[in-house]
């Protein structure tokens, strides 16, 4: 990207750079280059002039709402060009807590907006350049799942066999936002009747990436906490001592003010961006009488980034002879 280093025009500086609106439960119209998924999305990022001469007042507008199940707080940061070629004064902007959607009131999620003014660089007569500016949308969230799972003693399953009956598992219950989780637990937990305690089993926790974004923090650290039933409890750590991190990988000199990291019991790493596995190993303390339905639950936090980009095209009008 050609980005020449020609002019600083200040004019924009001692003027409030950044100018936050939040709005909660509408839709303003849409444009530019919007990011689709879950969690707080990039509705647009747009210039209000495409084609600009040198030295013109122009706005960046960027628009988020938060399409997710949970409150977030938001932050924005104007990346991609030169602060001082564009006379920004300051590139980071806060757009606070953005309530998800309430379905029983008929309330959409939280939208929040805000606009940067620019000066376009000073260019030579007859030179041109594209310039693509870039925002970053970093915000805090939490995805929760729950996974309702049978417990069943010996003779009630035999009962339940000799019927031809069966127990049939449910599905993972997740929250809506950039990360996925599916709990496997298989589709029933059989206690023994006699050495009950020796009822061991293994869950697994898949988590997956599916926002079109990254987690923030090196090598994309997720707190993670997991919540047992009455009557269950760990075997061992979970998740395993092998796969948690210290708390200081949440640490990124490249986030906005404003955004608290995460606090969890243990945090583990999404080292390709993508998806994690953890497999745990728990144990029945308290069997059923006969058969009960009982949640395994688990809540992960972290602060994710999306980004988008628009262009603007300066042409320049700077007679240069000295």
């Amino acid at each position: 990207m050609n980005m020449p280093k020609l002019g600083n025009n200040l004019k924009w500086a001692l003027i409030l750079p950044l100018v936050v609106v939040l709005v909660s439960g509408c839709t303003l119209p849409g444009g530019g280059t919007g990011v689709s998924g879950k969690g707080i999305v990039i509705k647009s990022f747009e210039p209000s002039l495409k084609d600009v001469e040198s030295d013109e007042n122009l706005l960046l507008h960027l628009e988020v709402q938060n399409q997710g199940d949970v409150k977030g707080r938001a932050a924005a940061k104007l990346i991609g060009i030169s602060p001082t070629e564009w006379g920004v004064f300051q590139t980071d902007q806060l757009l606070d807590d953005l309530v998800p959607a309430d379905p029983e009131r008929g309330t959409e999620g939280a939208v929040a907006t805000a606009d940067w003014r620019l000066t376009s660089p000073n260019l030579k007569k007859g030179e041109s350049v594209t310039y693509e500016p870039m925002v970053r949308v970093y915000y805090s969230y939490e995805t929760r799942a729950k996974k309702p799972v049978w417990f069943v003693t010996s003779d009630e399953l035999r009962r339940i066999v000799q019927n031809g009956q069966s127990l049939q598992s449910e599905t993972t219950q997740v929250t809506g936002g950039p990360l996925s989780v599916n709990i496997k637990t298989g589709e029933f937990i059989r206690t023994k009747e006699e050495n009950y305690m020796q009822s061991y089993f293994p869950i697994q926790i898949d988590i997956t990436n599916t926002g079109g974004g990254l987690i923030a923090g090196e090598n994309y650290p997720i707190g993670i906490e997991v919540e047992l039933p009455d009557g269950v409890m760990f075997k061992s750590e979970c998740p395993p001592r092998s796969q948690t991190e210290w708390t200081g990988s949440f640490y990124d000199m490249s986030l906005p003010a404003g955004l608290t990291r995460p606090i969890s019991p243990k945090t583990i790493l999404m080292w390709n961006g993508k998806d994690a596995k953890i497999t745990c190993e728990l144990k029945v303390i308290t069997p059923p009488s006969v058969k009960d339905k009982r949640d395994i639950s688990v809540t992960l936090k972290y602060i994710y980034y999306t980004d988008a980009e628009t262009q603007v095209h300066v042409t320049g009008t700077e007679e240069w002879g000295y």
